[in-house]
């Protein structure tokens, strides 16, 4: 089964799609959290019914989680030929830098699982998160919609991209918890992940040594 035959913004919205990205990320205060970094975190409450991952983690309503975004900028300067490699390598890196400021901060200010909506689920799977269908609704259509454009306008296929790979675009829900972060990115892993294509290794990556990286709306 080719890409989706989904609808999508219609071209003459691009600019509006981009302005509508900008205002949101600036509104949610989103800023990669390296240089070169695909993703960016934003600590927010969980609100709702609670939620037990494949490992036990219960996340209850209330409890403190990182909503994972990418940084679209970034995200096309490695999607090239290589793309696989260096977006894994890049996500792989970014997560072990994200394990370590996890590991410093506060035991308050620890979230206890990253989550998030996103297009691009089969990259949040490669590197460790749980996927889960989201409940239709509204408002997910309305998202879905709405990231169908984001990944046209920041792709350098173009709407080209809308109709490749497999299955349809939609979002799905992405779930990491912080004990399996740290299991599969914390010290040991972390040098290990800076070693992978696709640049050079974070600035906590390296400072551990060989001892030791996001629909932006919520993809």
């Amino acid at each position: 089964m080719t890409g989706s035959r989904l609808p999508a913004p219609p071209g003459f919205l691009d600019a509006i799609i981009a302005l509508a990205e900008r205002i949101d990320r600036r509104r949610l205060g989103l800023h990669p959290i390296g240089p070169g970094s695909l993703v960016c975190v934003r600590l927010d409450r969980h609100r709702g019914p609670a939620v037990r991952l494949a490992d036990g983690t219960v996340v209850a309503d209330g409890d403190v989680v990182g909503w994972i975004h990418l940084d679209n900028a970034a995200v096309r300067r490695v999607a090239a030929d290589s793309w696989e490699v260096e977006g894994l390598g890049a996500a792989r890196r970014d997560l072990a830098e994200l394990s370590a400021r996890a590991r410093d901060a506060p035991a308050s200010a620890r979230p206890v699982a990253y989550t998030g909506a996103t297009i691009l689920w089969p990259l949040a799977r490669r590197v460790g998160f749980e996927v889960r269908d989201r409940r239709p609704s509204f408002r997910v259509r309305l998202e879905d919609w709405y990231l169908r454009g984001v990944l046209a306008h920041w792709s350098r296929a173009g709407r080209a991209r809308l109709g490749k790979g497999r299955g349809v675009l939609r979002t799905r829900e992405v779930w990491l918890s912080a004990a399996a972060l740290q299991r599969r990115y914390g010290e040991r892993e972390a040098g290990l992940a800076s070693d992978l294509p696709g640049g050079e290794p974070t600035a906590a990556a390296g400072a551990r040594g060989a001892a030791a990286a996001e629909p932006a709306h919520r993809r």
